[in-house]
């Protein structure tokens, strides 16, 4: 049996099953699972301000996926530091979040911790 995963909207490939509702910032419903996703169902949630649906994965790949969402973290990370000033300090708490964050994400990914 395949795994659930929660995975960025913008990367979901059409053909993926969306396997919860999604629903809007108001709790509207928008789409009632299990539904597949297409591009133009895609496009609507995007423009809806969905930015994550929980997908059950059958692709095959999902480690391909896991680390571009990693990536986009650890760039998410650096981001808000990049507005302090850029001393040795700074660079050094800012490398210690990124390991601290991977650290905890291959946790995650080997089952270490609770989902």
């Amino acid at each position: 049996m395949s795994r659930m995963i929660k995975m960025d909207l913008d990367i979901a490939q059409p053909g993926a099953t969306i396997v919860q509702d999604v629903k809007d910032q108001l709790g509207r419903l928008l789409v009632k699972a299990p539904r597949v996703l297409d591009s133009d169902l895609k496009r609507v949630l995007l423009l809806r301000g969905i930015r994550e649906i929980l997908v059950q994965d059958s692709s095959g790949h999902e480690k391909e996926e896991w680390n571009h969402l990693l990536e986009k973290e650890k760039e998410e990370i650096r981001r808000r530091f990049s507005r302090l000033p850029d001393t040795p300090e700074t660079r050094r708490i800012v490398e210690l979040f990124v390991k601290a964050f991977e650290e905890f994400a291959e946790e995650s990914e080997n089952g270490v911790l609770p989902s």
